[in-house]
């Protein structure tokens, strides 16, 4: 089993991502306030082309309501009330683990791909 916390890092010079860096420790000692390099950290879990889903990825998933499927776009991201990685998105809030996983894919992420809009209600693409 492999216990190793995995992350990605947002490099805004190279506007890139800086990968394979694995961390086996306390998140607090590695990370300080950093302007330059933003973490983002793996969930452990795969969307449906096997792409590893990060924090700040924005997905399209299903959600079962009731009888109704929804499809719902929205951002990746960790909830301290939920203590869950949660679904920001056009339908609302939604936590990971009640959103049909096989459905998951990622579209994009907010540092290359998305931004929000001014009243911070809906995602909106960049154009490059």
């Amino acid at each position: 089993m492999n216990n190793k916390n995995k992350f990605r890092f947002w490099n805004p010079q190279t506007r890139s991502f800086v990968t394979n860096y694995k961390y086996n420790g306390f998140v607090d000692e590695l990370f300080e306030p950093d302007e330059f390099l933003k973490h983002q950290q793996y969930l452990g879990i795969f969307d449906k082309n096997m792409k590893e889903i990060y924090e700040g990825d924005v997905v399209r998933f299903n959600y079962l309501e009731g009888d109704q499927i929804t499809i719902g776009v929205g951002l990746v991201r960790y909830n301290n009330s939920y203590c869950a990685y949660v679904i920001d998105s056009d339908i609302g809030t939604i936590a990971i683990m009640n959103i049909s996983l096989d459905s998951l894919e990622v579209i994009g992420n907010m540092v290359e791909d998305y931004t929000w809009n001014e009243e911070g209600t809906e995602l909106i693409r960049q154009t490059k």
